[in-house]
């Protein structure tokens, strides 16, 4: 019954998305256009439905509200903020396998300097709540709050092909809406380790001075839990040909349990008559990935997983995979096909999944997600079946 209440609702919502493309777009532009700096904001819908064999099914819907400001520049210095708000419209049940409840959390609050007046044009010093996306903490926008750490970070381009960041966290917010992981929480929380730590230390260089190669060389060194250092090496044959390999090391450091993992990645992206394709391979050897797709985010081959049923950062996994995107006038459309085969765990699995995104005008944009997931359980063990799917509404200002 749930199943079919989702369904229609779901049928219901997308019918009636296009009426939107006909309302007058409401922005802030009156507002800002008589003050210093830029408001903006969004309000967002959010529905989903899950039904997992052998955990159950459930659905709930939340509707969620970001506005943000971000101040001019003063004197090298500027500061922005932004809230997330969201609450729930229907609770279907089963609120541990959705993951999606209510947030309310102050996700950005952050004073920059910039260097200008020391000339240096293009280096820039951030303290306080910042949404960031690089090789170690992923913003992973795919619920009502994106992944945000607090730290203090040091950005510099000033010199010829290079790119630096360095930075120190201590607490970071998460996409996902199980009990409080959506508010700023210790390391130790995100990790799971079971005590406080100092946060993490992190440094990024970016590399292009050689003709068709990006090279991105990281580490992490999150106190008491693990150090993590990698690379990304990324070579374009030509606009529509380039190969990206991956490597990823995670040692255990301080009073953390032991263990380490190794992390390879190799894939082939190819665009064929506005379509792009990439296959490729992921392992995992040795222990599982502290620093993965629900703590920090990771920044790996694999694209967005919605259910991560066939666990490729287990240790022992292997993984063979295929992405295709493509645009269909305004329309987007991304798939993502995985097998993953397990040494330590006691089944294999498959997993498949689809987006398909619209904007009906420049302000509102929907999207449907869905995936299906299938273990394959080894010498006897049940096989099991997962669905979900997913309607977001966004409605920016």
């Amino acid at each position: 019954m749930k199943k079919t209440t989702f369904t229609l609702a779901l049928g219901s919502l997308i019918s009636v998305a296009p009426l939107f493309g006909h309302v007058a777009d409401f922005n802030l532009k009156p507002i800002n256009d008589t003050m210093p700096g830029t408001l903006y904001g969004h309000v967002r819908y959010l529905g989903m439905y899950r039904d997992y064999e052998g955990k159950g099914y459930g659905q709930n819907s939340t509707l969620g509200v970001m506005l943000g400001y971000a101040s001019d520049r003063w004197n090298g210095f500027d500061f922005g903020m932004s809230y997330d708000y969201s609450f729930t419209l229907d609770d279907g049940g089963k609120t541990d396998l959705l993951a999606n409840d209510d947030v309310h959390v102050l996700n950005e609050a952050w004073l920059r300097y910039h260097f200008e007046p020391f000339g240096l044009e293009k280096t820039e010093l951030m303290a306080g709540r910042k949404i960031t996306n690089d090789s170690v903490f992923q913003k992973a926008d795919f619920r009502q709050s994106p992944r945000s750490v607090e730290s203090v970070q040091l950005k510099m381009d000033e010199f010829e092909n290079f790119k630096i960041t360095l930075g120190h966290a201590l607490k970071m917010s998460n996409w996902v809406s199980v009990g409080d992981r959506w508010d700023f929480n210790d390391f130790g929380d995100v990790f799971g380790v079971g005590y406080d730590t100092d946060g993490v230390t992190w440094g990024e260089v970016v590399y292009t001075g050689m003709a068709g190669v990006t090279a991105t060389v990281f580490d992490a060194y999150a106190w008491d839990v693990a150090n993590l250092i990698g690379t990304k090496v990324q070579y374009d044959f030509c606009d529509e040909a380039s190969v990206i390999a991956y490597y990823r090391h995670e040692g255990d450091v301080g009073r953390a349990s032991t263990r380490t993992s190794d992390a390879y990645g190799l894939s082939y992206r190819q665009r064929v008559k506005g379509v792009t394709l990439e296959p490729g391979y992921f392992s995992v050897h040795g222990s599982t990935l502290r620093f993965d797709a629900v703590t920090t985010g990771i920044d790996h081959p694999l694209g967005s997983l919605m259910m991560i049923v066939a666990k490729p950062f287990e240790g022992g996994a292997e993984t063979a995979f295929i992405k295709a995107t493509t645009k269909v006038d305004k329309t987007s459309l991304y798939l993502l096909y995985n097998h993953t085969w397990h040494r330590q765990l006691d089944y294999n699995a498959q997993e498949l999944n689809m987006v398909v995104s619209h904007p009906f005008t420049d302000a509102f944009t929907a999207s449907v997600k869905a995936g299906v997931g299938y273990q394959d359980g080894k010498e006897g063990m049940i096989n099991k079946t997962f669905s979900d799917i997913r309607l977001l509404l966004t409605y920016s200002f």
